[in-house]
């Protein structure tokens, strides 16, 4: 059902996508590293999901991990992280116990470990090389997803470890493919930090897919064959008001579809969808309000209208007090990382916009 507010994991529940999975079936073929982006509630784990199930019905094997769930107050779980990576790096094995019966000893770094030793030991490097060798003997290949994985960067120091991990795989495993998504783009990018000569990854070629929100038609057409799926017959009018407020993130569509789903209420649905999506985006902007007062500044700068550098610095100074151009910059290149801003460029100017409708309506609550 296309209104379902989980991510999707079947074909037959997403709307369209269809050249954005071609797209990644294509890019695991010889890729190493694959990136998924976009702005939240754009679908990316839905993509993912669907992707992975795919390529599990060509015979290939995957492992999904949901960063979010290891990111704790000020640190990240690793304990909880690496139990469940090698939960299910040992769960691939047990399914090809008859290959892994041929592959009795590997060797990583000089030392051989078989499958009882890797157990104790717990070692990442082992199970993927063993992994790699069955992948082989199969002709196919491994899978390991990582939803929202801007947030490894808080696994031990900056994430290093996992990124000379990834490198060794890219070099090393060639049965093995890493997909990572991430709302937080330029978080993400600074994480990987590719063009660093220092990062573990510098040099690797890695294939980024942008989801891009739907266009009107697109969004017009998703609800009103959401709506057909369902048995109720679509109301021109009110799906057009929905999809002007919306604005083409499926998030919010797949919410307005829900709740029409399940009132029946045409007049009331696009009130409380407004606001169960004001309550979602309030609780991300109390967390940003956290790191400090200045983001949520400079959003109600943008979001009444300050467009350029000199524009949001007048704005936030009027209303809020002094703010030293370096902090302002700064400000105003996370929020573009995390998501919140996007920029466009207009006679050689950076020009400011909220990505999301709804982060308007909270700031302006």
């Amino acid at each position: 059902m296309y209104f379902s507010l989980t991510p999707k994991s079947s074909k037959e529940n997403l709307y369209d996508r269809e050249e954005e999975l071609s797209k990644l079936s294509e890019y695991s073929k010889t890729g190493r590293i694959i990136l998924i982006t976009g702005i939240r509630r754009i679908g990316k784990t839905s993509v993912l999901k669907v992707f992975l199930e795919q390529m599990k019905d060509q015979g290939h094997s995957t492992v999904f991990i949901d960063c979010r769930v290891y990111e704790k107050i000020n640190r990240f779980d690793r304990i909880s992280f690496e139990r469940k990576i090698i939960s299910e790096f040992e769960d691939i094995i047990q399914k090809n116990r008859s290959i892994f019966k041929v592959i009795t000893k590997i060797n990583v770094g000089g030392v051989e470990l078989n499958f009882e030793k890797l157990q104790k030991d717990r070692n990442l490097t082992g199970y993927l090389e063993l992994i790699n060798k069955v992948m082989k003997k199969k002709n196919s290949r491994l899978l390991i997803a990582f939803d929202e994985a801007q947030v490894l960067r808080f696994y031990g120091r900056g994430g290093k470890e996992l990124l000379n991990l990834m490198a060794y795989i890219y070099d090393n495993l060639e049965n093995i493919v890493i997909v990572l998504t991430g709302s937080e783009i330029g978080v993400l990018h600074d994480f990987l930090n590719l063009e660093d000569a220092n990062s573990p990854l510098f040099g690797r070629y890695v294939h980024e897919l942008l989801l891009e929100r739907f266009q009107r038609a697109e969004s017009v057409e998703f609800l009103v064959e959401g709506f057909k799926q369902i048995g109720i017959e679509p109301s021109i009018g009110e799906i057009e008001k929905a999809v002007d407020l919306l604005d083409g993130i499926i998030g919010y569509l797949s919410i307005y579809g829900y709740i029409v789903s399940t009132t029946k209420d045409w007049g009331n649905a696009l009130q409380e969808t407004e606001k169960s999506a004001i309550k979602i985006v309030k609780k991300e902007l109390e967390l940003l309000r956290l790191r400090s007062e200045n983001y949520i500044s400079v959003l109600k700068a943008v979001g009444f209208g300050a467009e350029t550098f000199s524009q949001v610095k007048n704005f936030v100074e009027a209303r809020f007090g002094s703010i030293t151009d370096q902090t302002l910059s700064n400000n105003l290149n996370l929020l573009q990382k995390m998501g919140f801003l996007e920029v466009n460029y207009k006679n050689g100017k950076k020009i400011y916009s909220i990505s999301d409708p709804m982060i308007h309506r909270a700031i302006s609550d």
